[in-house]
């Protein structure tokens, strides 16, 4: 139960490594996926470049200030942790101040890029900016903190739909009625999964500290739970592969996405390798994300 993807080895001497796990910058990989997913489907065609590389700096400053909001937020819990005792704000690697500086520099980035996004990835941008703050202090209150944090990578592909359809339309109601839901809904049920893999390690620590997650709450069943909510993803990821009018290429790559979530699920269920199921999830992300942006751009048809 070691394993920690936020962790410095003891040997570490590079300040920029120490940031680079301290942000855990490979986990983006889950997220901008399917910020592009949400950008392809909801035009069915290739966005313009410029919206792309705001779409991915805005995800990239948003996420960097949650993920330092949530490393201090827990900074107190974490060094009470022995899996995550060797984490950058832990140690000192990373301080106090330093940690305050990225969330507001990061934030203030955030806005000003979604503002060159267009207008109503704008308005939204405090609401989204909200829901991703505030994830590290829900786990303090109720067990839906997995689905407050599984929301966010939901929040990507709704974020990434909005970038480019505020691009075509006025009306904030005619966005939203061309945001692709099925896959907003399907990544959420799938983050939930995989975020259980980083909880259910921590079960019995989090008990003992007053914390909640569906880990706590569901015991042994927890990992069950966990691949239901991934199996209900794929579903609902098929459904959209067909609502949406996705070809072959979509639809292969939606069952490759399930396969590589089943051979986590089996390294978690069999193996106890929760850190190799954790990080299968990334693989699993880019292939959907590919696949389904291939699929827009070649446009094969059944």
């Amino acid at each position: 139960m070691s394993w920690d993807p936020g962790g410095l080895n003891k040997n570490t001497r590079s300040k920029f490594y120490v940031i680079l796990r301290f942000l855990r910058i490979e986990q983006t990989f889950f997220s901008l996926p399917m910020a592009y997913l949400g950008a392809f489907v909801a035009i069915k065609g290739i966005p313009p470049i410029s919206t792309l590389i705001l779409i991915f700096l805005a995800l990239f400053f948003l996420r960097t200030a949650g993920m330092t909001n949530d490393n201090l937020a827990d900074v107190e819990i974490d060094a009470k942790n022995p899996r995550t005792k060797n984490r950058p704000l832990v140690t000192g690697a990373i301080k106090i101040s330093e940690a305050k500086a990225m969330i507001t520099t990061s934030l203030i980035l955030f806005f000003i890029t979604s503002y060159f996004v267009n207008i109503w990835a704008f308005i939204l941008s405090p609401i989204v900016a909200i829901v991703v703050m505030s994830y590290p202090y829900m786990k303090r209150y109720t067990a839906f903190a997995n689905y407050h944090l599984a929301s966010i990578q939901g929040l990507a592909v709704f974020s990434g739909a909005v970038a480019v359809l505020g691009l075509y339309y006025n009306s904030l109601v005619q966005i939203l009625l061309k945001v692709p839901w099925f896959f907003v809904i399907g990544t959420i049920l799938w983050a939930v999964g995989f975020d259980l893999y980083n909880h259910i390690p921590d079960a019995e620590f989090d008990k003992e500290m007053g914390l909640h997650s569906f880990a706590v709450v569901l015991g042994r069943w927890a990992l069950t739970f966990a691949g239901l909510n991934q199996l209900f993803s794929v579903v609902l990821d098929l459904l959209g592969d067909l609502y949406y009018g996705l070809g072959p290429i979509a639809i292969f790559a939606t069952i490759l996405h399930g396969l590589i979530m089943a051979y986590a699920y089996y390294l978690a269920s069999q193996k106890n390798d929760f850190g190799r199921a954790f990080y299968y999830n990334i693989y699993s992300s880019i292939v959907l994300g590919l696949g389904v942006d291939i699929d827009v751009v070649l446009g094969i048809p059944f």
